[in-house]
């Protein structure tokens, strides 16, 4: 149960640091960002979904379970921007029902959050399988973030699954690696089931990983 006396997403997240006695710099490290900017975000009343995902995966707790129960610590701002409520939403159904659809397929749990991107106009996804060269990008496909963006360095194939899933499947050109993107948006645990047991079945085949 959250403390009521807790008024920002900030706060929450300042105190879940301190109960964890963990170290500002480290934990700044952590989620790929400056010590100085971590007080700035224990000051916030709102927080960037990318970068709230990287401190649930650090601080292995889910904030956007918070913000979907308690959208006074955002104040207006969450009520004014639905697109943007809805990606949380989104996030954090994922974030709680993924864990169990990947044990069922019998996959590894390990989900990973993209850095800070050093190169803006290059888009980037948001979450991802590393071992099976599965992303996700949050709210929208990375083919529509991209806009071309790639130019002629990457192609792109997309399936359908029955339920009217697309499943693009990205190819590096020059480096020959093989990738999987899907939009992360609102499903439930069964349709999230579906989602990934077709791309295992059907789009595993084509993933090749960068050599490390």
């Amino acid at each position: 149960m959250n403390n009521m006396s807790e008024k920002t997403i900030g706060e929450i997240i300042e105190n879940e640091v301190r109960k964890q006695q963990l170290n500002i710099t480290e934990f700044a490290d952590d989620i790929n960002c400056k010590r100085n900017n971590v007080y700035d975000i224990f000051k916030r009343n709102n927080i960037d979904i990318q970068l709230l995902a990287r401190i649930s995966k650090v601080l292995n707790r889910n904030f956007f379970q918070d913000l979907a129960e308690r959208p006074d610590l955002v104040g207006l701002e969450i009520n004014e921007n639905e697109k943007e409520n809805n990606n949380r939403k989104a996030v954090s159904q994922f974030l709680d029902v993924m864990p169990r659809v990947l044990n069922k397929l019998d996959m590894e749990s390990n989900i990973t959050f993209t850095k800070l991107n050093d190169a803006p106009d290059v888009p980037l996804p948001d979450v991802g399988f590393p071992g099976y060269g599965i992303t996700f990008t949050i709210g929208e496909r990375l083919y529509d973030k991209a806009k071309g963006a790639f130019g002629k360095l990457m192609e792109v194939k997309t399936l359908k699954t029955e339920d009217g899933i697309l499943v693009d499947i990205w190819t590096n050109i020059l480096r020959g690696t093989v990738m999987i993107d899907l939009k992360l948006d609102y499903k439930t645990e069964d349709e999230w089931y579906k989602t990934i047991k077709f791309v295992k079945e059907n789009c595993l085949q084509y993933v090749k990983l960068p050599i490390v």
